[in-house]
C-alpha cells in the first residue's frame, strides 16, 4: 500500500469516526436518551438485576446467548447501563457500517464528506425519534438494514470464499439482529434475500457451480449462526417451569397482540366451561392477571384455540393460510392504499423515483423488474401487518428503513456501473461522472431535510410531554425505594403512561440498578419463574392472599384517576369481603399521582 493510499485510508477512518461522534454529541447536547417502552425497561431490569436482585440472562424477549453476555457485564460492573449502551452502540454501529461502505465507493474527499452529511440527514430524518427513545425492535431492524446495504454495494466476488470474507460484516449484523429481536429479523429477511436474488440474476452466467456456491454458502452460514443461537436459547429455557411459561407467553401474545379477547357476554358459555368468572375475566381485560392463579397456561391456550375456531367460522376474525387475522384482505388493501397515499416517507418515494430515473435508460439495468419485486415484497409484508392489525412504529420504522437501504444500495450500484462504463468509453467524462454522483447525493439530502424538519418538531413535542409524564413515574420509584420494607403491586395500566404519554427511564443518567421492591400486577413477565422468584424474595407465596395478610407490608398502587372497584368485585367472587383504604398518596411535585391501597378482610 502506497503512502497516498495510507493517507486516504486514515482520512476515511477519521471522517467516519468524526461523523459518528458529532451525531452522538449533537443528540446528547439537545436531548437525554430514554428507553422507549416498558418492554425495554423491563428487559433492562431483568438483565441488570433490578427485577430479582441478580442479573439474569432470561430476558424472555431477547435470545439467551446475548442476554447472558450482557448480564455478565452487569455482574462485573453493576453501575454501567450495559443494556442501553449495547442498544445505543448497535444503532450507531449500523450507521458506521453504512458510512464505511459509502466512503469506500469514491476517492474524492469532498464527495466522501458530502456522502457522510447526507447519511446524517437521512438517518436523522428516518430515525431521529428512535435515537432519543431507544427501542430494541428498532435496533434489530437497523442491524438488518445495515446488513442489507453492506451486501448490496459490495464488489463482485471471485469465488464463494471471497464472498464469505467480504460479507462477514453483513452476516454478523444478521446474527446480532436475530438475537436482539428474532421475529423482526425474520420479517426483514425477505429484503436481504431479494438483494441476493437481484445480484445473482445480474451475473453473466447465472447457473454456474461457482455462483451457486457463492450465494448459497452465504445463506447457509447466516442460517447456521441463527439456528445455533436459537438452539442455545431453547436449551436455556428447557426447564419445566420455563417451558410452561413460554407456552403461556405464546398464547398470551396471540390473544393480546393478534386475536383479541372474546367478549364475556357473547361467549359466556365458553368461559363458564373454562371456569373463568366475569370478575377474573376483568383481570384479563385490565392485564392484572398476576393476581389470579387460575389464569394459567391451560386457560390461555384454550382461549387462543377458541379464537382460532371462531376465525375458521368467520366470527369477527379471519382464517387465512392457516393464520388468524383481525382484518379481511379487502380491508387490508384499503388500509394499505391509505398508507401509500398519505404516510409513505418522502425519502422512500424519492428513492424509488431517483433509482428509476437513473436506471431506465440503461440497457440491462433491470430496473422494472427490480422495482416490481421490491414493491411486491414490501406490499406482502405491509398487507400482513394490516390484516393482523399490528402496525406499531417499532415495526413499521425498521420495515421502511430496510426498504430504503435496498433502494439506496441499488442507486449506488447504478451510479457505479454508469460511471465505470463512462470511464471505459472516454476519460474526459470524469467531470460529468462527478456531477452525477454529487447530484444524486444532493437530491437525497434535500428529501432528507424535508423529512428531518417534520421529525424533529414531532420528537421535540413528544419529548416535552414525556418529561412531564415521567415526573409521576419517577415519584413512584422514589416512594418505593424509601419504603424498602414493603412490597408494592402496581396496576398495569397505571404503570405504562399518563394522558397517552409513555413512561420512560433515562439510559445514561440517574442509573440505578439496585433491586426494586415493586412489580406491575401483570404484563409479559407475569407468571414467569422470574416473577415467582421476585415474590419469594419478598416472602410472598401467593399474591392474591398476600394482600389480605395482617402483616400489612404488601400494598396495591394505582393512578389516582383509576377505578379499582374491580378489585373488590374480584375478591368478593373469591369469597372474601374486603375493605380498600387509601393509606398514602404519591405526589409528582404538588399534584396527586398515585394512591397506595391497603386491602383488609372484613371480620
Amino acid at each position: 500500500m502506497t503512502g497516498k493510499e495510507n493517507r486516504q485510508g486514515l482520512f476515511r477512518i477519521g471522517s467516519v469516526m468524526v461523523f459518528t461522534l458529532l451525531l452522538m454529541i449533537g443528540l446528547a447536547v439537545c436531548f437525554d436518551t430514554y428507553y422507549d417502552l416498558n418492554d425495554d425497561t423491563v428487559m433492562k431490569d431483568i438483565i441488570s438485576g433490578t427485577y430479582t436482585g441478580t442479573p439474569s440472562g432470561y430476558s424472555i424477549q431477547m435470545l439467551y446467548p446475548l442476554s447472558y453476555l450482557i448480564a455478565v457485564l452487569y455482574t462485573a460492573i453493576p453501575g454501567v447501563p450495559w443494556y442501553g449502551l449495547f442498544l445505543y452502540l448497535c444503532q450507531f454501529g449500523a450507521l458506521v457500517v453504512i458510512a464505511w461502505r459509502l466512503t469506500g465507493l469514491v476517492k474524492s474527499k469532498k464527495l466522501q464528506a458530502g456522502m457522510l452529511i447526507v447519511e446524517a440527514v437521512v438517518a436523522a430524518a428516518m430515525l431521529f425519534r428512535n435515537f432519543v427513545y431507544v427501542q430494541y425492535s428498532v435496533t434489530s431492524g437497523l442491524c438488518m438494514a445495515a446488513a442489507i446495504f453492506w451486501y448490496i454495494v459490495g464488489e463482485e466476488e471471485e469465488n464463494w470464499i471471497a464472498g464469505l470474507k467480504q460479507n462477514a460484516v453483513a452476516v454478523v449484523l444478521v446474527w446480532c439482529a436475530f438475537c436482539i429481536r428474532t421475529e423482526l429479523c425474520i420479517m426483514l429477511f425477505p429484503f436481504l434475500l431479494l438483494a441476493g436474488l437481484v445480484r445473482w440474476l445480474s451475473e453473466e452466467k447465472i447457473f454456474t457451480m461457482e455462483n451457486v456456491k457463492k450465494y448459497i454458502s452465504l445463506i447457509v452460514v447466516a442460517l447456521v449462526g441463527m439456528v445455533l443461537c436459537y438452539t442455545i436459547d431453547v436449551c436455556a429455557y428447557s426447564s419445566a417451569e420455563w417451558e410452561d411459561f413460554r407456552d403461556f407467553f405464546d398464547a398470551r401474545t396471540d390473544l393480546y397482540d393478534f386475536y383479541g379477547i372474546p367478549s364475556y357476554e357473547e361467549h359466556q358459555e365458553f368461559f363458564e366451561e373454562a371456569g373463568l368468572s366475569q370478575e377474573s375475566y376483568t383481570l384479563l381485560q385490565n392485564y392484572n392477571f398476576s393476581l389470579d392463579e387460575e389464569i394459567n397456561t391451560e386457560l390461555m391456550q384454550n382461549l387462543a384455540e377458541y379464537q382460532t375456531e371462531q376465525a375458521k367460522q368467520g366470527e369477527n376474525l379471519y382464517w387465512i393460510a392457516g393464520m388468524v387475522f383481525k382484518n379481511a384482505p379487502k380491508q387490508a388493501v384499503w388500509l394499505y392504499k391509505e398508507y401509500l397515499l398519505k404516510q409513505v416517507p418522502y425519502l422512500i418515494i424519492a428513492a424509488y423515483v431517483l433509482y428509476f430515473l437513473l436506471a431506465f435508460l440503461r440497457k440491462k439495468s433491470g430496473c422494472y423488474w427490480k422495482i416490481l419485486l421490491l414493491f411486491g415484497v414490501r406490499s406482502i409484508l405491509w398487507m400482513y401487518l394490516f390484516m393482523a392489525e399490528r402496525i406499531p412504529e417499532r415495526i413499521t420504522t425498521p420495515l421502511e428503513c430496510a426498504e430504503l437501504m435496498v433502494l439506496i444500495g441499488w442507486i449506488v450500484q447504478e451510479v457505479r456501473v454508469q460511471s465505470a462504463t463512462a470511464v471505459m468509453k472516454e476519460r474526459a467524462q470524469h467531470g460529468y461522472i462527478y456531477m452525477k454522483q454529487m447530484g444524486t447525493v444532493l437530491l437525497l439530502g434535500f428529501c432528507g431535510v424535508m423529512t428531518f424538519v417534520i421529525t424533529v418538531e414531532q420528537t421535540g413535542q413528544e419529548y416535552m410531554r414525556r418529561i412531564e409524564a415521567n415526573q409521576r413515574w419517577e415519584a413512584l420509584i422514589s416512594y418505593c425505594k424509601e419504603h424498602q420494607e414493603n412490597y408494592y403491586s402496581v396496576d398495569v395500566y397505571s404503570s405504562t403512561s399518563y394522558q397517552g404519554d409513555i413512561y420512560s427511564e433515562k439510559i445514561f443518567k440517574e442509573v440505578d440498578n439496585s433491586y426494586r421492591n415493586f412489580d406491575v400486577c401483570g404484563g409479559w413477565v407475569a407468571k414467569s419463574p422470574l416473577m415467582y422468584e421476585k415474590l419469594e424474595k419478598s416472602g410472598i407465596e401467593n399474591l392474591e392472599r398476600a394482600f389480605l395478610l395482617e402483616e400489612d407490608n404488601v400494598f396495591f398502587v394505582a393512578a389516582c384517576d383509576k377505578d379499582i372497584s374491580w378489585l373488590r368485585e374480584y375478591y368478593t367472587e373469591k369469597g372474601y369481603e374486603i375493605e380498600i383504604e387509601v393509606i398514602d398518596t404519591i405526589y409528582a411535585d404538588v399534584e396527586e399521582a398515585f394512591y397506595v391501597y391497603d386491602l383488609r378482610t372484613i371480620n
